[in-house]
């Protein structure tokens, strides 16, 4: 019956987002009864190394809403083109566009709202798939009313739907919170953007969002002056439900930081609308050629994925525990446990696209055979590029040997791996071991892949690329290749029982800048 259509990220938008948006998604589920009825987040330029922001919050959603979420990943690249020209990290037109392509077209109306609402059918019993089911064709807007931050925050359960819609029927009485403001037309009310009932037809028909409104503020009431237009009215579903706002205003977020706030032009946008079409993006919005990963809560899981990898590259364990040290003697001894240590690396890809080529040069022939079956039992599709200059005996699937210099053009995230060739799996770890000549030659070639694909990383992307490719670095904590990888990646301190540390190469590597000053020292000196 209908598709709501919702945008974030995996950050902090405002207070407590984790919270009000999990009672939302839950209160959305709650009021659908339609098998068609869908929930379309579309998770707008989180980093490729987090989770999508529901995933993030999985285990505070209902089943109900799970099964009726579908989650459109727009990934840090498929943004890139557009970040010159916004402060914003998340753009709504783009958002709710995709997801509008994206949308099931089974379904007769769209609905936009946002990630803090709570809407309530008035007769107690009535879904708003009924509610929808039963209207005439139209553009219906309803007021916004706002809850208190201390009754959402502290009074609501976030996995009790029913029960928080029953205590909003209870609050809107005792606490008098239902006080409609009435706007200029053909915003009927403030706030409009939190509920606005289309045709998709309709939506369609006139190309969808506005894609040029990028600094922020009036994306809805630019839809709902052309839609009046289109329309001719603008209706009132006010006798049918109440839409609630969980109120989030003690943390700015970054487009309310007060009058200094950057947006879009009241009057191009707003008064001086003419036409409910934009024919310049009539072919293209919505980005329809674009590969949008879809992410479901209800199936195939990243844990699933996570574990399943790791299963096929691992037994279990067959000791409580094992042991290692961070003693400053045994600052030179690079033997680490790989076991213990993989699941921390696949950690650190798994939530990168399917179809992505990591590039992992290692010393030990058994770190990257392990990890390229954990690579595809994780599910993905892109080869591991291993350069041939290591002369590695591995062999799987996944692997792709060649060139280190063609291999660099292709690579969208780089794996570094520094231990010693000739350690086995059972070796002991951390116990004062030399390295022995082949450690050695292979350590060598691994830190010169190293340095050379952090310190060319801008130079050396794929053709079209425009993000930076991260760069992860295994067994480079407490040894001597802490400070040589961080001197090229910016890695927060992590852990030292991880062994792992992750970043983006650095724009100006301090390697680089001490080789500038020693340069213009020998100028002026000779």
């Amino acid at each position: 019956m209908f598709s709501v259509i919702i945008y974030g990220r995996n950050d902090q938008h405002g207070y407590n987002l984790h919270k009000r948006a999990a009672i939302s998604f839950n209160a959305l589920a709650e009021v659908m009864s339609d098998p068609d009825d869908e929930i379309l987040f579309v998770d707008y330029n989180t980093p490729d190394d987090h989770p999508t922001f529901p995933e993030a919050i999985h285990d505070t959603l209902t089943d109900k809403a799970k099964r009726h979420m579908r989650i459109l990943r727009v990934r840090p690249e498929q943004h890139a083109h557009l970040k010159s020209k916004t402060h914003l990290v998340a753009l709504e037109s783009q958002s709710r566009n995709v997801a509008l392509r994206r949308s099931n077209p089974k379904n007769r109306w769209i609905l936009y709202t946002n990630t803090d609402m709570l809407l309530v059918p008035r007769n107690e019993g009535e879904s708003l798939s009924d509610i929808l089911g039963a209207l005439p064709d139209g553009f219906y807007q309803i007021p916004r009313f706002e809850i208190p931050e201390m009754l959402w925050e502290a009074a609501f359960d976030r996995k009790d739907a029913a029960g928080n819609l029953t205590k909003l029927r209870d609050w809107s009485v005792r606490f008098h919170l239902n006080q409609v403001v009435h706007n200029f037309m053909p915003m009927k009310y403030d706030a409009l953007g939190d509920f606005q009932a289309v045709l998709r037809e309709d939506m369609f028909a006139i190309h969808g969002f506005d894609e040029s409104m990028i600094l922020g503020w009036h994306c809805d009431s630019n839809l709902a002056a052309r839609l009046a237009l289109y329309r001719g009215r603008v209706d009132t579903l006010m006798d049918k439900a109440f839409g609630y706002h969980c109120d989030h205003t003690r943390v700015a977020a970054a487009n309310n930081k007060g009058r200094k706030t950057t947006m879009n032009s009241h009057d191009k946008y707003i008064w001086n609308v003419s036409s409910p079409y934009i024919p310049e993006q009539a072919d293209d919005w919505g980005w329809p050629e674009a590969k949008v990963e879809e992410v479901r809560l209800d199936r195939d899981t990243s844990y699933e994925r996570f574990t399943a990898g790791l299963g096929k590259a691992m037994e279990p364990a067959s000791v409580p525990f094992t042991s290692t040290s961070v003693e400053w003697h045994l600052f030179d001894d690079l033997t680490y446990d790989l076991l213990h240590t993989l699941p921390f690396v696949c950690d650190q890809v798994l939530t990168y696209p399917k179809e992505t080529a990591i590039l992992v040069a290692g010393c030990r022939a058994d770190f990257v055979q392990r990890f390229a079956v954990a690579w595809r039992g994780m599910g993905f599709t892109g080869p591991v590029l291993v350069p041939q200059e290591l002369g590695l005996a591995v062999s799987n699937a996944a692997i792709e040997s060649g060139r280190f210099a063609d291999q660099l053009k292709r690579a969208e995230l780089f794996l570094f791996e520094f231990g010693l060739a000739t350690q086995q799996i059972d070796d002991p770890v951390r116990v004062g071991r030399e390295e022995a000549p082949a450690d050695r030659r292979q350590l060598a070639i691994v830190e010169r892949l190293f340095r050379r694909a952090a310190s060319t990383e801008v130079d050396t992307r794929p053709k079209g690329r425009q993000t930076p490719r991260r760069c992860i670095g295994v067994n480079v904590i407490y040894n001597k290749y802490w400070p040589i990888f961080t001197d090229y990646v910016g890695a927060n301190i992590n852990p030292f029982c991880s062994q792992v540390l992750a970043g983006l190469p650095l724009a100006e590597p301090p390697a680089t800048m001490r080789e500038k000053v020693l340069l213009k020292f020998r100028k002026k000196a000779g």
